[in-house]
């Protein structure tokens, strides 16, 4: 059976990508423009795996992508959901602030490539 993965991120490039990347692959994937939306789709799907943007409009009181982690990791249906951040803010302090958050693995935008993800999600959820 296909692993799911949510992608939430407001850059409509970004979600083209990940389908782009994903789907060939054999993974499932969902994508939600705002960390409120993305909220709603971890109950319906329980994905596997969780790609989240750090900036992205506010939406439903839920400010960007550490709002989303917060809610998952206080959540014990979600909390082991593995979430790879994915974001513009690639200074280390950044990277740590994310772990620090909750996250799994946190790339930078600007160092992701196809294989890099893959990779990524691989590890994380097989397939």
């Amino acid at each position: 059976m296909a692993k799911t993965v949510l992608c939430v991120d407001d850059d409509p490039f970004y979600k083209d990508l990940f389908t782009a990347i994903l789907e060939p692959k054999g993974f499932k994937v969902v994508c939600m423009m705002n960390p409120a939306d993305g909220w709603e789709a971890v109950q319906k799907f329980q994905p596997d795996l969780v790609t989240l943007d750090v900036m992205m409009p506010e939406k439903k009181g839920m400010f960007d992508g550490y709002g989303m982690l917060k809610r998952m990791r206080e959540d014990d249906r979600f909390k082991n959901i593995p979430v790879i951040m994915i974001s513009a803010l690639g200074d280390p302090e950044d990277v740590q602030m994310g772990l620090k958050a909750g996250a799994t693995t946190y790339l930078p935008k600007q160092e992701m490539t196809p294989e890099r993800l893959i990779e990524e999600i691989k590890k994380l959820v097989g397939q």
